[in-house]
Order: structure tokens, then C-alpha cells, then sequence
């Protein structure tokens, strides 16, 4: 059912047309107009946001999109590629090899190309993930310079406001590093072709910028100039800059989300929402100049778009990420692969446009999954069950999918525990083999030794907490290490922890220990996974939402192969029941009990002793606690303490979680698993 048609122009870029800037003027005189339509807003549950919209959209200009390419191209992942994002002609691609280029232009059976090299790229690398790959950077890349489709955000007395279709470029806010807001920066010089005096960079863009290079002289006199007023962030209160008069911009904070114009436009005004409406793809010129795609499962190939409302800084700036949510605390402004998403205003009646159908936001989500996925597992299923804490018994399917060292190998039975097995001659043969930085294997199969320990490695059973286009959210059964969430007692988020770059095996430079733990076989990621394993772990966008009860704030979205759930996940937003937990802090969750391996307690890992959770762990999260030299955890009956422990705390568990391609991934699944049986096992 339809509730919603924009009908009125709120746009805070455009507040001050009563006061004379330009005027509304005229009638729309092109037969196209009859086709053109304000946003329109449809109920659906299907989405996130419950709303669907549908614009209307226009060629206006042109501008490079379609590289030509040759059979042996692969510098994007497929996953990134749209119908029409290349064409593969090798004629084409020879006679553009040997054409007579002028200021790397040229006309060729009637079409306009235009080629770059990686002196012309924004970022250019040959094995950066999730950008495009350059094998030479001396090599030409030819692109088709294609009509450009903008979407109707507003329309009133024969003027259009648009926005891009997709994300067209690649460019930095501001050049250097420095503080700066959109009327100084180097970006809005570019986009409007300015000179020198307007960017604090002193760059000189005159006749050289997005306008120039994407509308003629002609077209040019039918985009009308706008005043864009750009109100302080409205979380930070950071001053975003004196007002500006251009025919190239951005949208701003307040027009995608934060006021009435928003709605009008078609974007769902909710702060915290991930809103298709906000989803935007890059053009393969866009890519190739440097933009970042996403490789996560429900989002693959969307790309993060610049704003023009200055960040929590006047260093860093506003940007709206891969799955429609609003940063509002940016990003630096220096940031070298965000894509580029420009707005211009038309006079309908003077602009030679053409009308270019609908687009829904519901385009840009991923195809459903079959139904019939190769590996048979499910959601978590919950029934009542007054017996158990909460009334509630949730059954979890269980798979198998990678190996790490877990259970103990000894020479006698005197001190057998949980964990541990007796085999003297496995024990004999493990002291007398050949061990390489304390990694040997005995019959095909793994050991560690730590401490004069042994140690094998045993398959990693996971939990299902999500089955989701053919992927799945697993959580380890088991607490499998123990290591501090930071080395040093000090403010520190996720995304700089020690604990998410020993899980990820990243390098000294991804956290503020300085620490690596990129090599072969240190950190979890590579311990744990096989190359080939590796390739069927998906990138997880994790938000890092602040505290709920002390509204700490846990630090910026990540994107990480292996994590530790948050706050939210396992108790304070609905997805935590999805995944079987309890959102209730005085309940003792059965879910929420791990016990660690034999291997974490010899890493530290406490464990009770007490009858009613013997065995038991705690286990720490990535969310922060009262103060961010705190990280909240999970006590040994399953209850969950807000206020967190110190970041160095070395005796807690680490139960790690990553999302899989199920299509791909080499999984063995095992039998179900429910509250009721971890109930009786305690």
C-alpha cells in the first residue's frame, strides 16, 4: 500500500530560494516531464526500514563508466561487476591500444572513450582487497563515457533536483590533512571546476573538474546554482562550514536523514538504520580510480559515499557506508577510496535530458538464496520450556569447519581432567618429533606444543546463529583461547584492540600495541584456517553500537573475518533472540555458557569450580564497558556485566565468531544442540 508521495522542497541546500538565489520558473516543457515523478514511498516488509521507494530518473550529461576489457581481465571481484560494467571486445580494446589519444580522449566509430593509467588513479595497487587490481600501473585502461542517470529527489515549478544514479568517482575530500569543511575543501574545487582560491589547498582546477569533463557548455547553462547551507553536525556539533553556491555538490546530513527533506527524498530519516535507499554501487570507472566495494554477503559490491557535513572533527567528514547507514563521525578527510556520489539542480525546461525509467531501492538487494543450500543447517528454533531459565529452550545446528588446538595429550592418567586424553604413546612420539616453531604433525594429523604441553588439533565446532542468503553467522561451542582484550590498561576500542588483530592475524600497524600478527601461523585466522578455508570466511560489517547502559562509545564500524560478538548481539537488540540468547541481564542464559578447551586454560583461561557452573568461563566481548579501558564480558552462569572488566584482564576466555559462504565452505555438519542438553550437562 502506498503512504507516502514527496510533494514538498525541504532540502536545507535549498532554504534559501525565498529569499531570492534563484527563482522557480517557467513549465516543464519536454515530452519526457509527463514521465517524471517525486519520490514514491511503498510499504514493505521485506525491507529493513519497512519502505520501499521508487524514483523517477533522467540522462542529463556524460560521463566514463564501462571499461573495455579483453577475455584475460579480472581486476574485480565477479561479485562487483553490474550487467554493463564491462565489455569484453578484443577488436575494440586493440583499436583503442593503437589510437591516436589526445589528452587521453578520443572518438572511435562514434563513440567518446577515455583511458587512464594509475597516474591518473585516485589509490592504484596490485593486491589491495576490494579494489581494483592493477597488474602494471603503466598499463592504459579504456572506458566508454556513457549518459549519466540521476534520480529525481525533488521537483517544483520546472526545476529538478538529482542525484547520481550510482557512485561515479574516486576522490578525497581534501588533498592534505587538515582541517577543512566543504567550502575549503579540495573536492567541492574539483567537482565545480574552481580555481585556486577557493580550496585551502591552493589547487587550481579551472576547466579541469567533474563539471567540466561531464556536461558541455550548453548543458551547463541549464544547471542552475544552489545555495547549500550546511547546518553543524548534529552529534558532534562540528562547524561544517560557511555557506556555498555551486552546480555541483553533495547532499549534506540533514538531506539524507536528520530532517523533513530527507523523507521527501526517499531516504528513511532513522538515525541507526541500515536503509537501502542509501545503497549505491560504483561504476567500474569509479572502481578503477580507487573505490572500495564490499565484499560482505547481504551488501557484496555497494560502495561508501562521501557527505558534505564535516565529522566528529573538522579532520574528518561524514559518509554514508556500503549498507545505507550514516557515519556521522566520518571518516578522514584525506580517505583515498570513498566513492563519490554528486547532486545538481536542472531547469527541466532548458536542460536537453531525456527521460531513463524507475529505480527502486529494492534494486540493489541481493537476489534471494535457494532455498536448497548445500549444506543443510537452520536457525535457531525456540520453544517454551518453563523448566529452563526464561521459559525458553532454544535448539542451535551445529557444523564443523576448521581446526585449532584443543584437547590435551597425556603421558599418564594421574592428573586427567576435561580436555585431556591418556595415550603414553602418542605422548612418547610427540617428545621425540621434529617440531617446527612448536608446530609438528604425527600421522597427517596437527599438534602444538606450549609450555612442554601437547596439544591437538581438533575440528572447531561452531554454533548457528544465522542462516541468511547463503551464509551463515557461527559462533565456536567452545571457548577456544585466552588472550586480553589489550595489552595495556587504556582507552581502546575494537578496532584498535589487540584482541581483533590477533584474531584476524593483521599486522603491528591495526592496533595501538603495535603488534603483529600477520605471519604464518600467528593469530587465530591463521591458525585456525586452511588457505582454502580462508576463502569461504566472509568480511562482517560490524557497527560497534555504544554502551546500553553507560552509552560508552565502542569505536567505528569495522570490517573483520573473525570478531567477538557485542552487547548488542547476544542481549540488547532483537537480533541477540534471533540468535538464541536472552535479553534479560538477570537471567542466568544457558546460552550464554562456554567452557574452555584444555588448551585456553593452559593460555590462562579461568574456569569455575563451583557446582552450579563448573567448568565454565568468562568470556569478553568487543563492546566497551563503563569506560573504554573496559570491555564488558560474560560471567560463568551466563550473565552479562555491563560495566566490563579492565582491557588487560588475562584470564578471560575468547569464544570467536565469523560468517561463511555456505556454498563454498568445506563444512561437515553435526547433530542439533539445545538449551535443554546444556542445561543437563551442567
Amino acid at each position: 500500500m502506498k503512504i507516502k508521495k514527496g510533494c514538498i522542497l525541504l532540502c536545507t541546500c535549498l532554504t534559501v530560494l525565498s529569499s531570492g538565489s534563484w527563482s522557480w520558473a517557467g513549465a516543464m516543457a519536454k515530452q519526457e516531464t509527463e514521465y517524471l515523478h517525486l519520490p514514491e514511498i511503498i510499504e514493505n516488509e521485506e525491507m529493513s526500514t519497512g519502505q520501499e521507494t521508487i524514483w523517477s530518473c533522467l540522462y542529463f550529461g556524460a560521463y566514463p563508466a564501462a571499461e573495455i576489457v579483453t577475455d584475460e581481465w579480472n581486476a574485480v571481484d565477479d561479485y562487483a561487476i553490474r550487467e554493463g560494467d564491462i565489455i569484453t571486445d578484443n577488436r575494440l580494446f586493440r583499436l583503442l591500444s593503437e589510437a591516436d589519444w589526445n589528452h587521453d580522449t578520443v572518438t572511435l566509430e562514434g563513440k567518446n572513450y577515455v583511458r587512464i593509467n594509475s597516474n591518473s588513479a585516485v589509490t592504484a595497487a596490485a593486491d589491495r582487497e576490494q579494489h581494483y587490481r592493477w597488474e602494471d600501473p603503466e598499463d592504459w585502461h579504456y572506458f566508454l563515457e556513457e549518459p549519466l542517470r540521476w534520480r529525481v529527489l525533488s521537483m517544483k515549478e520546472g526545476k529538478a533536483l538529482l542525484l547520481a544514479d550510482r557512485v561515479l568517482d574516486c576522490a578525497p575530500f581534501n588533498l592534505t590533512d587538515r582541517s577543512v569543511a566543504w567550502d575549503t575543501c579540495t573536492l567541492r574545487s574539483w567537482l565545480n571546476g574552481y580555481g585556486q582560491d577557493q580550496n585551502a589547498d591552493g589547487m587550481d582546477y579551472t576547466g579541469n573538474g567533474f563539471l567540466d569533463r561531464a556536461f558541455t557548455d550548453e548543458e551547463q547553462k541549464s544547471m542552475v546554482p544552489i545555495t547549500c547551507i550546511t547546518p553543524d553536525n548534529q552529534d558532534y556539533g562540528t562547524d561544517s562550514g560557511a555557506d556555498t553556491i555551486d552546480k555541483v555538490f553533495l547532499l549534506s546530513n540533514e538531506e539524507v536523514f536528520a530532517d523533513a527533506a530527507a523523507v521527501e527524498y526517499g531516504f528513511y530519516a532513522g538515525h541507526g538504520y541500515d536503509d537501502p535507499a542509501k545503497r549505491f554501487s560504483s561504476t567500474m570507472y569509479a572502481k578503477c580510480r580507487g573505490t572500495w566495494w564490499s565484499p560482505v554477503a547481504a551488501y557484496k559490491g555497494n560502495s561508501f559515499w562521501f557527505m558534505r557535513t564535516s565529522g566528529s572533527t573538522p579532520g574528518n567528514i561524514t559518509y554514508i557506508c556500503d549498507f545505507g547507514y550514516i557515519y556521522s563521525r566520518g571518516t578522514l578527510v584525506t580517505c583515498d577510496d570513498a566513492g563519490l556520489l554528486p547532486a545538481i539542480c536542472i531547469d527541466l525546461e532548458k536542460a536537453d535530458y531525456s527521460y531513463a525509467g524507475e529505480v527502486s531501492s529494492r534494486d540493489i538487494l541481493r537476489d534471494e538464496a535457494d532455498e536448497s543450500l548445500p549444506v543443510d543447517c537452520h536457525n535457531p528454533v525456540i520453544t517454551e520450556d518453563e523448566a529452563l531459565p526464561g521459559g525458553k529452550n532454544v535448539t542451535w545446528s551445529r557444523v564443523s569447519f576448521g581446526t585449532y588446538p584443543q584437547t590435551e595429550i597425556l603421558g599418564d592418567s594421574r592428573n586427567e581432567a576435561d580436555g585431556q586424553e591418556v595415550d603414553p604413546v602418542l605422548w612418547e612420539l610427540l617428545q621425540q618429533a621434529d617440531w617446527d616453531k612448536d608446530e609438528t604433525r604425527v600421522n597427517t594429523i596437527a599438534y602444538r606444543r606450549l609450555n612442554d604441553r601437547y596439544f591437538r588439533y581438533d575440528p572447531v565446532v561452531w554454533r548457528v546463529l544465522e542462516v541468511k542468503d547463503g551464509t551463515a553467522l557461527l559462533l565456536s561451542e567452545k571457548a577456544l583461547d585466552c588472550f586480553s582484550y589489550h595489552s595495556d590498561l587504556m582507552d581502546v576500542n575494537w578496532k584498535d584492540s589487540a584482541v581483533r588483530s590477533w584474531l584476524n592475524s593483521l599486522e603491528a600497524g591495526e592496533n595501538l600495541a603495535g603488534t603483529d600478527f600477520s605471519s604464518e601461523k600467528d593469530g587465530f585466522y591463521h591458525t585456525a584456517f586452511t588457505e582454502e578455508e580462508q576463502k569461504a570466511i566472509l568480511t562482517e560489517a560490524l557497527p560497534n553500537a555504544k554502551n546500553h547502559y553507560f552509552g560508552t562509545f565502542c569505536g567505528t564500524q569495522t570490517f573483520d573475518r573473525v570478531f567477538l560478538l557485542s552487547e548488542d548481539e547476544i542481549f540488547s537488540s532483537p537480533a541477540a533472540e534471533a540468535y538464541g540468547f536472552q535479553m534479560n541481564d538477570a537471567l542466568a542464559d544457558l546460552a550464554k555458557r562456554f567452557i574452555p578447551t584444555a588448551y585456553a586454560q593452559s593460555k590462562g583461561a579461568w574456569k569455575s569450580d563451583l557446582p552450579e557452573s563448573k567448568g565454565n568461563g568468562f568470556w569478553i566481548l568487543r563492546s566497551n564497558g563503563y569506560t573504554a579501558a573496559n570491555v564488558v564480558y560474560v560471567g560463568e552462569m551466563g550473565h552479562i556485566y555491563n560495566r566490563g572488566i579492565p582491557v588487560t584482564c588475562k584470564d578471560c576466555s575468547i569464544v570467536p565468531a565469523i560468517r561463511i559462504d555456505l556454498e563454498s565452505a568445506d563444512v561437515t555438519v553435526l547433530g542439533d544442540i539445545s538449551s535443554k542438553e546444556k542445561s543437563q550437562d551442567s
